[in-house]
């Protein structure tokens, strides 16, 4: 019989973190220890529920009993726990899941370095106290490869060279710049994992952590229904509503649904096995890249007064709803101008037995963004 693993997972509650803890508790056999904020009764219950979205097997005997919650918040020093519990949670664990982290786009750059950057540093003075064999797994983003547009980003990349597009970029490179400086000071392994754009399909609570594509359905229902703040309403419907967004034409992203990204990102977490000192990058993303054009006729497709145009430079004499995107999703539309492609050579290697990612066709943009029933305005 396979020894119970303990695992320290942060951000348990978020869109990532919380399928990871489900697929930990429900197919790994694994205790779960939730570092987040509140109290332990109030985080357990915000835990709970995060979970139960993906699957009510969660709450079957036994899988419940492996979670355990502990106030914390990863931006404090010593995570935000006494130094006694500190210690002792650190001579518990077998591995930690560092998924915690602040994914505004638009966001203050202090407040995303203090969490992204400085709490990842937090998490890495807690592993210094760890047994040798406990492993880390950091949970990253294609976005560290920051204002690059164009060509093949490696997995062992990682240059500031090119600038970055958001201070979120930007935090997040340097936690993956400050992972890769312990485990070569400290002589021990990593795991960092690289999603792309991960989305769902699937129709979850409105409580429930978004995603980026769920976030971008619900500001254009916004725009074309005429719910934004200082928006005039557009006729009920979007008729007549023209968007000119400052997106190239030719510009791709990378999407990958998140069954497939949680079962990758697991499956090489728990089984890669780093040589010592070594931090290994692994590309979590689709084969084929979806054209951002498909986002948008989605869009249109949906609103069917609505049309949207895409500009390379800048949109002069901008209208109130082009103001609203323009601000609202400066971050999202910055990755609009993109056509690179990543590697994923390394964990197709670590993930043999698992089948590639479902097709990002027109049927799934349209449920990631939101957009479940009849187009607006149909009869």
């Amino acid at each position: 019989m396979l020894a119970v693993v303990t695992v320290l997972l942060t951000g348990a509650t978020g869109f990532l973190g919380s399928r990871v803890a489900h697929t930990l508790l429900t197919t790994r056999n694994e205790r779960v220890i939730a570092l987040g904020r509140g109290t332990p009764a109030l985080l357990r219950i915000r835990v709970v529920n995060a979970l139960r979205v993906h699957g009510e097997e969660v709450t079957h005997p036994g899988n419940l009993s492996r979670l355990r919650c502990v106030s914390g918040d990863v931006a404090q020093p010593w995570l935000g726990l006494s130094p006694a519990l500190h210690a002792r949670i650190a001579r518990e664990v077998d591995a930690v899941w560092h998924c915690a982290g602040d994914i505004a786009l638009t966001g203050e750059r202090d407040r995303l370095f203090r969490v992204n950057a400085q709490g990842t540093a937090h998490v890495l003075a807690f592993m210094e106290m760890t047994a040798a064999h406990c492993r880390l797994v950091h949970l990253s983003t294609m976005a560290v490869a920051g204002a690059r547009t164009e060509g093949c980003i490696m997995e062992d990349d990682l240059t500031d060279a090119h600038g970055f597009e958001t201070h979120y970029d930007a935090s997040k490179f340097e936690a993956e710049r400050l992972v890769r400086h312990w485990a070569e000071r400290q002589g021990r392994p990593a795991v960092v994992l690289r999603p792309s754009i991960v989305a769902s399909d699937r129709t979850h609570p409105d409580e429930a952590a978004g995603h980026p594509l769920s976030v971008l359905g619900s500001m254009i229902e916004a725009v074309a229904l005429g719910g934004a703040p200082g928006i005039p309403a557009q006729r009920g419907e979007g008729t007549g509503l023209r968007l000119r967004l400052a997106a190239s034409p030719t510009a791709t992203l990378n999407i990958v649904p998140d069954s497939y990204a949680t079962q990758a990102m697991v499956r090489i977490g728990y089984d890669t096995a780093p040589d010592v000192g070594d931090v290994r990058t692994f590309h979590v993303v689709h084969a084929h890249n979806t054209p951002v054009q498909a986002l948008f006729d989605a869009m249109e497709a949906h609103y069917p007064g609505l049309r949207i145009d895409c500009f390379d430079g800048e949109v002069h004499d901008a209208s109130l709803a082009e103001q609203y995107i323009a601000s609202h999703l400066a971050g999202f539309l910055s990755y609009c101008r993109h056509r690179r492609t990543y590697d994923r050579s390394r964990a197709l290697a670590a993930t043999p037995e698992l089948a590639g990612p479902a097709p990002v066709d027109a049927g799934f943009l349209r449920r990631a963004l939101g957009f479940t029933g009849q187009a607006v305005g149909s009869r």
